[in-house]
């Protein structure tokens, strides 16, 4: 596998805990981010949600065979704010939110880039959406009370910190911005997709819109569980996202968009790329949520050093 893939894929799923993951193009909203930040809660997603969404997925490749796509827009953009990565030379000058470092890399002098709040407005394009819709055998479509509503996507600021052998980053989550009927009837119809398993699906239809609680997907049986003291954080290695992706390859039809360069911003993206994955390519990722805020480290390195520099952020 390609080791920029890699450790894209790695930074892309912690970034995609957060923030959209290219709504305005898809319709595939993240719909974790209507909800604000506040405790940490976990959906449990398990070998057997992957199997049976890729089984709809095959179903679905399969049952279009022959058939004339037609990729319309889903959305049309209004205006965007493209982020801006800047270089820190305090985690003091980073003013979203306070960036606290690791206290046990003290000794080291890490490069610090922050990729700034930027928002993108957008409308939906209905019509084209319900041929979408139907395409993929959804039992719920859009009314035409989401025509020409201007929905405003606001992703958070990042704080960046590489160590030599550590990448260390602090986030919130990305919210949308629209009025509450429309984000109603919105969340409901990307809950009610057919390609989401069914236990996802029941454990998404829980959440209530105005929830203040991050939820972190839990990939069971891909990652480890671990104490941070008085919180928990989840670690996922490579071999972890290469066993995933590789199962899943191919599984996907072809009105699904999969590019691998939308997993994550392109800010973020040029920043791994420009600083180097090399030191990565064994690595394990740990997150973690407190006060609000979502932290990750990236490294080659082992469970309990990895959990001994999480708890030393405070």
């Amino acid at each position: 596998m390609n080791k920029k893939y890699v450790i894209s894929t790695l930074v892309a799923f912690v970034m995609a805990l957060v923030m959209f993951v290219q709504p305005v193009q898809t319709l595939a909203l993240d719909f974790l981010s209507i909800f604000r930040v506040n405790d940490v809660k976990t959906i449990r997603i398990t070998l057997a949600d992957i199997e049976e969404g890729m089984q709809t997925m095959s179903n679905m490749k399969e049952g279009l065979k022959g058939q004339e796509l037609d990729h319309k827009q889903l959305v049309n953009i209004v205006s965007q704010q493209k982020p801006e990565k800047t270089t820190l030379n305090d985690a003091r000058d980073f003013g979203a939110f306070r960036f606290q470092l690791p206290r046990e890399l003290d000794s080291e002098q890490p490069t610090l880039f922050a990729v700034e709040s930027a928002s993108k407005t957008f409308t939906i394009d209905v019509d084209a959406s319900n041929e979408f819709l139907t395409m993929i055998n959804s039992q719920k479509l859009l009314s035409n009370q989401i025509r020409d509503v201007e929905f405003t996507q606001v992703s958070s600021a990042t704080a960046f910190a590489k160590y030599d052998e550590v990448l260390f980053l602090a986030t919130q989550k990305s919210f949308l911005n629209a009025p509450d009927a429309v984000k109603d009837e919105l969340h409901d119809v990307m809950i009610n997709l057919p390609i989401i398993p069914t236990n996802i699906r029941q454990q998404l239809a829980e959440i209530e819109q105005d929830s203040a609680d991050i939820y972190l997907p839990v990939l069971v049986g891909f990652g480890r569980e671990v104490d941070l003291g008085g919180k928990k954080g989840y670690i996922y290695t490579v071999s972890d996202f290469k066993a995933l992706t590789e199962t899943m390859s191919g599984a996907m039809p072809e009105i699904m968009p999969h590019n691998k360069s939308e997993a994550m911003p392109d800010m973020k993206e040029k920043f791994i790329v420009q600083h180097g994955e090399q030191q990565f390519d064994n690595a394990s990722v740990l997150v973690w949520t407190e006060n609000g805020l979502l932290y990750s480290l990236i490294a080659d390195k082992a469970d309990a050093e990895l959990a001994k520099i999480a708890r030393s952020v405070r």
